[in-house]
Formats: structure tokens, sequence, C-alpha cells
């Protein structure tokens, strides 16, 4: 057995090798006081195919323009590669049989699973393997891709670490001995998915026409992209007839269910690794946190949606996280414009669960919230929302990118103003009851001078709240969601008569449809106003009063009372009139009797 630098004698036998090892020239040998270099173009596979645009034919180590040109609009940044040497290039020459061999070391070899005893020749401790049996190795290996990458990525940390891929998608790496180098991709920005297999190259290469040795090798590996799905909803806790939705109304002082769901990305080795996954989600100032989140972990959707906060814990999660797990945090803070938010992030301990057992999974974050019973409610089909934004980056962490989606809240209210057919009743006599004849409840509200703001519900009608104008006549109540509602006037001013019956109101609350952003993109809302009826005629909806960008929000409505049919006063003229006819017709009683009388006299008797 002789070693040998690699000549051209034995160019003929590397014509095996494949295209990772390609031939060598039969008219040159290396020039060994070279220094080779590696260039990486990466590209988004998953974004070309959806173009349709095709891989192409695996490389041949040389720069392809035609390859630059076709995928440039898919050319990624931020993904970083390590290249480590991790061996040498030799020539095996025995009875005849001359073939390339590669120095193998033993961590990488167990990594592959190579066997000492299919070795061609072991030198000075080390095996070395023809291109074929390491080629195949690497193939099998990868067969179990998380736990091959896994190692492989952990292996070439000794190597050296190319710069980040820039606009382009480009990063170099010259100055390298020659040799043979495994290359592995190490750091990926937010939306890769999968990572390029691990590969090997050798410096120099030979061109495919097996005519010339060349320094200076260029590859063109490609990653599958994704990105998170995020959908937010909400529903009214009192509610037990409907799930979650987009959108609900409610009332003031009511309890809300709100749940966000997030499909995880898809993690395939620790270069995929998730380094950040935060929520950060804003409440409009209408509505208060009840700071009280709990995530899930599903696996599949329809488990994750028919579920609340109060029973997640038999919901069938795959894990649940409550805020003294250590795995996420929750901090709450004010706004200057009075919105309130909830920061919500995973950490280390999180991550790490996350990152190893929870790939393509669905989180799930629920908590609770109350409508505030205050002036800043939002009455009208601006509504209330509640906005989520999600941020997550991976292991080349100076990259990330967000998704945002939203729910809303609705919430209505009534305008009255307060008549009298002469103008000059007391408007603050006059007393209401509201009862919801949909949900069978009476409004309870705190309010003064005619202003209300709804707080809860009442089953009997004596702890309902009486409900009076102000001294112009104006009435306002605030935070009613939409429901079919009746009004009774239940206490008018003296001498003035009261409603004969109870004004029926139906509110049709404000129906929205959200679509969830996509990247680069922001949620939107598709909205179908509100409207109302009072006693099955329409009515007219007013502006909000608290915020006049938002429309049908109050019921306009005129409420008269008239004065009632005039009775006779208690000893005034109407009972002197009386006596005096009563003695007219007593005296009229005694003529008659007497003229009776006389007649009688002069009649003879008959006997």
């Amino acid at each position: 057995m002789k070693k040998r630098r690699l000549s051209a004698f034995v160019i003929a036998l590397a014509l095996a090798v494949g295209s990772v090892f390609p031939a060598f020239a039969a008219e040159h040998i290396v020039d060994t006081s070279k220094k080779g270099s590696l260039t990486i173009y990466k590209y988004d596979i998953t974004g070309a195919g959806k173009a349709g645009i095709q891989a192409g034919e695996p490389g041949n180590g040389r720069k392809d323009e035609s390859v630059e040109n076709k995928l440039k609009d898919y050319a990624m940044e931020g993904v970083e590669f390590t290249c480590l040497r991790v061996g040498d290039v030799d020539t095996y020459s025995k009875n005849g049989d001359v073939k390339l061999i590669y120095g193998i070391p033993d961590i990488l070899e167990k990594i592959l699973g190579l066997e000492k005893k299919a070795a061609t020749e072991t030198k000075d401790g080390t095996c070395y393997y023809t291109a074929d049996q390491i080629q195949t190795a690497m193939r099998n290996a990868l067969a179990d891709n998380v736990t091959t990458k896994n190692r492989l990525e952990d292996y070439v940390k000794a190597g050296e670490k190319m710069t980040l891929t820039d606009t382009t998608g480009k990063t170099t790496k010259a100055g390298l001995e020659l040799g043979l180098y495994l290359l592995v991709e190490t750091k990926v920005p937010e939306d890769v998915t999968d990572t390029t297999d691990p590969w090997f190259v050798q410096l120099p290469m030979t061109d495919a026409g097996g005519e010339s040795w060349f320094y200076d090798v260029t590859c063109y590996p490609k990653n599958q992209t994704g990105d998170p799905i995020l959908d937010k909803k909400v529903k009214d806790r009192a509610d037990g007839k409907s799930g979650y939705k987009d959108t609900v109304t409610a009332s003031e002082g009511a309890a809300l269910d709100y749940q966000f769901i997030s499909k995880l990305p898809h993690i395939t080795s620790t270069s995929t690794y998730l380094s950040k996954y935060t929520f950060k989600d804003t409440m409009a100032k209408g509505l208060r946190y009840g700071e009280n989140a709990v995530l899930a972990f599903y696996d599949s959707a329809e488990k994750a949606t028919t579920t609340n906060i109060d029973n997640v814990a038999g919901s069938g999660a795959v894990a649940v996280w409550t805020k003294d797990s250590g795995k996420f945090t929750q901090e709450y803070t004010k706004n200057e414009d009075e919105s309130s938010q909830m920061l919500l992030g995973m950490t280390k301990e999180g991550l790490k669960e996350i990152n190893e057992n929870y790939s393509d999974k669905y989180l799930v974050v629920y908590y609770t919230a109350t409508v505030r019973s205050e002036e800043s409610v939002v009455t009208g089909d601006k509504g209330n929302p509640n906005d989520v934004t999600l941020e997550w980056r991976r292991t080349s962490d100076s990259y990330y990118d967000t998704q945002d989606d939203k729910a809303l809240v609705y919430t209505y209210g009534i305008h009255l103003k307060k008549t009298f057919s002469d103008g000059k009743g007391d408007a603050t006599q006059v007393q209401f009851v509201l009862q919801n004849q949909t949900d069978r409840y009476y409004v309870k509200a705190n309010g003064t001078d005619g202003v209300y703001y709804v707080t809860g519900k009442e089953e009997e009608r004596n702890k309902a709240t009486d409900f009076t104008p102000a001294a112009d006549g104006t009435l306002l109540i605030h935070g009613l969601e939409g429901d079919t509602y009746v009004l009774t006037e239940t206490h008018s001013d003296q001498g003035y008569s009261l409603l004969k019956e109870p004004l029926q109101i139906v509110i049709h609350g404000t129906k929205g449809v959200v679509s969830s952003s996509a990247k680069g993109t922001e949620s939107s809302v598709q909205v179908t106003a509100a409207s109302a009826t009072v006693d099955g005629t329409n009515a007219i909806m007013e502006k909000s009063s608290t915020d006049p960008a938002s429309a049908n929000a109050l019921v306009k409505m005129e409420v008269q009372n008239a004065k009632g049919f005039s009775l006779p006063k208690t000893g005034g003229r109407g009972l002197y009139l009386l006596t005096i006819a009563g003695v007219i017709l007593a005296g009229t009683g005694m003529m008659f009797t007497t003229g009776k009388r006389k007649k009688d006299e002069k009649t003879p008797c008959v006997k």
C-alpha cells in the first residue's frame, strides 16, 4: 500500500464518486499550496414552488447564474452555515486496486453509523472510507432526521461559522485548507421549518467534465418555510348557547372568555428551535383583564376550540401550564390611551419543552376579561377590540416576524327623551324598568342625572334598577348587548298618564368577520352594521356619545306623557251644583206627591 497525493493517474477511478465527490481531471494534479473557498446561496423552495418554479438539478460546485436569476426573489437572509474540516483526502492503492478514501474522525464515524471493520484502510488510528460508504451512511442516518441533525449540529460547533446569508441569500468562507468538509445549517430565521440536510464537500473539486480542478466551490441549498397560525376568539361566559366567535355583543359588566390559538411551527432540529415565542395582547380601555392566563397544548384544532379556562384540565390537552408552572410569564401594564396590555412570553424552560415536544401542535392561551361599567366602553359599530400579536424567532434570533389577529366586543345603548304633552311635567318623577326578554333578566345599572351604565343582571323585579331621566328629560342607558328588551314605564309625574303598554326594543348587534393576518399584512374586519326596532318599526341609531367615530350605537326614541282626563274636585263647584240640583229634585218630588193627594181627595169612594 502506498499513499500518494491526488494525481492524474487516479482520476479515472474517482469518476464513481458521484456529484458530491466528482471526478478529477486527467491532465492536472492538485496544487496543495492553494487555499479553497465555499460560497453558499440559500433559497426558499416553498415560496418558489408555490410560484411554479422548480428546484432544478443537483449542483456541480460551479457558480450558476441561471439558478441565481431564477431564484433571486426567494433568497433567504439570516441563515448561518458552519463548515468543519473533518479529514484528509488520500489515495488507496493495493494489488492494483486504486481509489480515493477519506479520513473520518471517531465521533463523526459513530454519528453516521460507520463500522470500523468496513473501513477501506486504518492509519494512525483514523479510519478511511470511500465516498460511497460515507454518503450511504449519511443518508441512512438522516432517516431519523431530528436525532442525526441534532448530533451533527452539535458536532460542527468547533468548525468555522460562516457569516449570515445576505439579502441575496449569499455567504462565503475563503482561505480554507484543502480537504473534506462537513457543512451544516446551524442558524435559521423565523420562517424556516426544515433545514437542508448536512452534506460533505471536497476542496478542491473537479468540474463535471473531469477536465480540471477548481478550488472555489458554490452550493445552492434550499429550505422549506412556513409560519405559525394565529386565531383569536371570544364568548360571553353567560351565553351557553354558542361557542367562541370573532365578535360578540355583551352588556357592561359582563364576564368574557377569551382564547387565542396558535399552531406551532414545524421544528426539525436544534437549528430550527424557537428562541422566542411571545404574545402581546392589547385590550381596549372599555375591557379589563382577569390576569389569569392558562396555556394548553393539543394535538388537533378541534380539541383546542371546545373548552374554556374552567375545564381545560379535563379537555384532553397534551399539557396544561398554569401561571405558577415557571414555563411562561404574564405581565400586565396600562397604556397612555387607557388601554391595557398583557405580555405573555415563554421562559427558557418553556421554550425547551416546546422545541423538544410540541412541533406542529396547537397552543391555546385562555384568559378572562370583563366589560367595564363606565364611560370608557365604546358603544356601536367601532366596538371594543382585543388585539393579539405573536412574535417568534428561531436560532438566527436577530430575524423575527409577527402575526396578529383580533376579537371585538360590541355593546349598545338607549337614548330616550321624555316629554310631556303640555311641556310642564317633571321628568325626574318618571321611572322605567328594563328587562332583557331574550335572556329573561332585569337590567341593573349605576348612574346619576339620567346617565346609566349597566353593571349586572337581576332575576327579581324588585332588585332591578329604576331608570329616571334628567330634568331635561334625557335618559341614557349604556352597555346593552344585542338582544330584545322590554321597557316599562312604572311611574309618571302627577297628573300624567302612564304608557298603556311596555315598549319592545330589539337591537340587532354588529356582525363582524375577522381575517387573521398573513405574513407582512394586518388582520382586517368586515362589519355588518347594527340596527334596531321599537315596537316593530325601524328606529334611528345615533353615534356613540363617548366616541363619535362609532356609528349605530344608541337607539333613539321619545316617550311622551299626556295629561289625564280631569274629574270634579271634592268640595268644589261640582258639589255645590249637585246640592242645588238635589234641592230642586226634592221640591219637584213634593209637588208631585201633593198634587196626587189632592186629586184623590176629590174622587169619590166607590164601594
